[in-house]
This record gives structure tokens, sequence and C-alpha cells, in this order.
């Protein structure tokens, strides 16, 4: 469980370069986001290399039987061409047309590594693909898709959208957010949780719907992963409403050591007076949560005018 908590951390802390994501079986989410940023001014080029662009990208999307069922290769064949910012047209949509396809040999962590650093290839290039967004959307209309690969098209969506200017298209990839965040069982449901809290443009009402979707999440019932997205996001944005789920949390008979450092750090952020004996008691003989209750406790003495005592 503790990985899915460091993929929550990455995603608010710009971490990029991640282990593999773990299979779809595993109720959680890739172990850490690997959404890199793309850079468009003075963007190093790639030298000319000996193999060409079109030969690497086939290899790439498995269309050489050679090669296929190896990953290696073709995560080398992707590394040759990973600085390219002007690949031919045939050779995006390639590409893009593998990101559809659920039919790979690969395994599916192995599917989902590969397709996301595809992903991070497309939206790099200059200009990048004007149907790569339309390309995701499409990925969770079709289906077949593993969880893992699911949640690196939110992350990538979410990383896209407050660059586009069609505000149809920005209606669908938020309508696709919502519909994810939903899905309370999902691991990918704090993806989306915290895609949509990254839309600059948010109305009003949007925001409203945001706390409400992300209050549902932070229920016992949710995803281990997606309710801890959720308590951080509830801790991040100051929604006192959380505090009942999260004082519930921190009494139950079973104990989570990561769920309960995540719920103290909301707690110290959003709590009272009264909640000092609690984190107190949770602290005690516990150096993992010791910590946390430490800084918990002085956030609520300092907010209420006590400092330290």
């Amino acid at each position: 469980m503790f990985v899915c908590v460091v993929a929550v951390l990455a995603m608010r802390s710009g971490r990029r370069e991640t282990p593999l994501p773990p299979v779809p079986e595993v109720t959680s989410t890739p172990s850490e986001v690997r959404v890199k940023p793309v850079v468009r001014k003075d963007a190093a080029r790639a030298p000319a290399v000996a193999v060409s662009a079109s030969r690497a990208v086939a290899v790439v999307c498995g269309a050489d039987e050679a090669t296929a069922d190896r990953y290696e290769a073709r995560n080398d064949a992707l590394r040759a061409i990973a600085r390219r910012r002007d690949l031919p047209k045939e050779d995006v949509a390639a590409l893009i047309d593998y990101l559809a396809t659920t039919n790979d040999p690969l395994r599916v962590e192995r599917v989902a590594a590969l397709k996301n650093d595809v992903m991070n290839l497309l939206r790099s290039q200059e200009p990048p693909p004007a149907n790569l967004a339309e390309a995701l959307i499409a990925m969770f209309d079709g289906g077949g898709h593993p969880p893992a690969v699911l949640d690196y098209c939110i992350q990538h969506l979410g990383a896209m959208q407050n660059g586009i200017a069609d505000d149809a298209l920005r209606r669908r990839v938020r309508e696709v957010f919502v519909r994810t965040a939903r899905q309370r069982k999902l691991p990918c449901a704090g993806t989306a949780l915290y895609s949509l809290a990254d839309d600059r443009r948010a109305t009003s009402a949007q925001r409203s719907e945001l706390k409400r979707l992300a209050l549902a999440l932070c229920a016992a019932d949710a995803n281990a992963a997606a309710r801890m997205a959720a308590i951080q996001l509830a801790g991040e944005r100051g929604w006192r409403e959380a505090l009942p789920l999260l004082r519930e949390t921190l009494s139950a008979p079973a104990r989570d050591a990561v769920l309960d450092i995540v719920c103290m750090g909301s707690v110290g952020l959003l709590g009272d007076a009264s909640d000092i004996p609690r984190l107190s008691r949770l602290a005690e003989g516990d150096v993992r949560r010791a910590a946390a209750a430490e800084t918990a406790i002085r956030r609520i003495r300092e907010r209420e005018g006590g400092g330290r005592r």
C-alpha cells in the first residue's frame, strides 16, 4: 500500500522517473507517476541515428514479429527516438494506433510502461498531434485496457487539459475525469480526482463537484489508493467536511500505518484541539506514525494560537 501513497505524492511533487507499474490484478495505481513535462523552448534535438524513425516505430508498436514479445528490444527502439520532436506523420499515426490496441503480447505492466512512454513521446512532438486527446478519450470508451494503462491516460490528459483551446474537447476530457472519479473501487479514481483539481479554468460549480467527488472517495469503502488521494486533497483544499470520516478512520479498530499517516496529515490541516488526544495515542509505540502525529499536533496548536506546548 505504501506505493499508492508514493503515487499520490509524486503527482504533486513533480517526480518523473519511476519503476514499472504493478500488474492490474493488484488494486493499486502505477507505483509512481511517469508523465514527463513537455519542454518546448530550447528543446534538445536528437542527432542523426542509423536506424530510421519508421523502423524504430514499427518495433515499438510490435509490428516486427521477431521483437513483438521482447520488451527490451521495443523499449530500446523507443529510447532511440525518444528525443525526436519531428516524427513523420505516418509514424505519429502508427504510434496513436498502437495506443488503441488491446492485444499486446507483453506482460500488462510492461505494456503500461511502454504506452506511457509513447504518450510522452507524442506529447513532445512539435506540434503535438491534434488528435492525441481524442485518442486517449477513445481508450476509455472502447474498453479492454487495463487499469494501469487507463491511469496513465488520465495523467496525460490531466497534463494536457489546460492547454486545450477547444471548449467541447475540454468538456469531454473533464467528463472522463468525472466518470473515473466516480468509480470508487478503482485506484485511478484518485488520479482523476487530482486531474480535476489541476483544471485552472474550473468554474465554481465544477469546483463544488470536485469537492463532492473527493468527500465520497474519503469513505472506507473506496479503493485504498483512491481514498488516500482524496484524503490528501481534502486537507490541501481545507475541506473540513471530511473531518468526520478522517476521525472515524483514525478511531477504527483496524490500523494501517500508511492510511493513518495520510489521515493525520489532513487532520493536522483541518482539525482542532479535540483531535490532539487521538493523534497522541496513535503516535505511541510506532515511529512511523510519531513524526506525522507530531506535525499534525503542531499545526493544530499553531492554528489555534497555542504554539508548541
